[in-house]
C-alpha cells in the first residue's frame, strides 16, 4: 500500500524490503532519537528491524496496526502510523518520528494529518490518540497544530532511558468540530 500526500512524499506500508535502510536511518540518527524513544537502545543490528518489521506486519494481518515508512524525494526519512488499533471501540493511536535533518520542515505535521484521514476514513475509526514525553515540545506542537484536545499527563506512563518519564496524551474525535483541513 502506498500512500502520496504531495508531490514529493509518500508514505508505504512497512514491508520486509524496508529493513536494511530503515535501521541505517534509525542507527544514523541513534543518538538523537534514543532521547525521545524507548525502543532505540535495544537497537544493535539489523536482525532487531528486521523482528520489528515481522512483528508490525503480523500485527497488520490482525488489523491492528498499520505501519507506514515515510519517503521524501524517494529518500526514506522516518516512519508513522495507526497502532494499537482497538476496532471494537474504534481508537487508533498515531506514533511518529524522523531522521533529525528532516525535522522543522512540516513534513511530520503533513504525514500524521494524512494518517487522521486514513484512520477515520479508510479504518473508519472513532478516536485518535497521540502520547508525547512531556519534554518533547517539538512532537507536542503537532497534535496541537492538528487541533487535537489536550486530555492530561499520563503519570510514569513510559520507561525511557531506565527512568519513569510522564506522557501528555492528546486525542481527537471523528465529529471533532475543528479539524484539520484537508
Amino acid at each position: 500500500m502506498i500512500i502520496k500526500i504531495d508531490n514529493v512524499t509518500t508514505l508505504q506500508l512497512l514491508e520486509p524490503g524496508h529493513c536494511k535502510e530503515l535501521f541505517a536511518l534509525a542507527f544514523e540518527n541513534k543518538e538523537h532519537l534514543k532521547k525521545w524513544l524507548p525502543w532505540v537502545n535495544a537497537m544493535h543490528s539489523v536482525d532487531f528491524m528486521e523482528k520489528f518489521i515481522e512483528g508490525s506486519r503480523h500485527r497488520h494481518s490482525l488489523g491492528n496496526e498499520f505501519g507506514f515508512v515515510v519517503f521524501e524525494n524517494n529518500q526514506m526519512i522516518g516512519r508513522v502510523g495507526v497502532y494499537k488499533i482497538d476496532s471494537f471501540n474504534k481508537i487508533g493511536e498515531i506514533g511518529y518520528w524522523l531522521g533529525q535533518n528532516f525535522q522543522g520542515k512540516g513534513i511530520a505535521t503533513k504525514v500524521c494529518a494524512e494518517m487522521v484521514r486514513f484512520a477515520f476514513e479508510e479504518l473508519e475509526l472513532n478516536r485518535i490518540e497521540i502520547k508525547c514525553w512531556v519534554e518533547n515540545h517539538k512532537s507536542k506542537s503537532i497534535p496541537k497544530r492538528l487541533h487535537f484536545k489536550h486530555e492530561g499527563i499520563l503519570r510514569e506512563a513510559e520507561l525511557l532511558n531506565g527512568k519513569f518519564i510522564d506522557l501528555e496524551l492528546f486525542s481527537l474525535l471523528k465529529g471533532d468540530k475543528k479539524r484539520v483541513a484537508q
